[in-house]
């Protein structure tokens, strides 16, 4: 893996939602970008990062991953302090054995300029 790969990947959020769409999993970089901690957000609803206008088309979006689709999509999620950030993901549905939905790995990037911004305010906006 090149130089560029792991520093792109180190730049990424991880957040892991099972198939109840709360939060399983999220790295510090996923927390930072949503202005937060790992420990506010692990079992916590993953929609409390959406906002109330865009929960359907979430729940849409979630929906999709539990029947297997893979397609990136860019989506705007709600930070903490209530503004927006807009993010590439890539999930990718998570099943068990039987093939039962467990939930969905996702991959959030932001643009470099954002994470820049980000890493300037140590993550959380004050």
């Amino acid at each position: 893996m090149g130089r560029f790969e792991m520093e792109k990947q180190q730049d990424d959020g991880i957040w892991i939602i099972d198939a109840d769409a709360k939060t399983a999993y999220v790295n510090e970089r996923m927390a930072e970008i949503l202005g937060t901690s790992p420990s506010e957000m692990v079992g916590s609803a993953s929609f409390a990062y959406v906002f109330p206008e865009d929960v359907g088309e979430a729940q849409r979006l979630f929906n999709a991953k539990a029947r297997g689709d893979t397609k990136p999509f860019h989506f705007k999620l709600r930070r903490q302090d209530g503004s927006a950030i807009w993010v590439d993901v890539q999930g990718t549905p998570m099943h068990n054995a039987a093939g039962v939905f467990k939930g969905i790995v996702g991959t959030f990037s932001v643009p470099s300029e954002l994470l820049r911004e980000i890493d300037q305010r140590g993550g959380r906006r004050k």
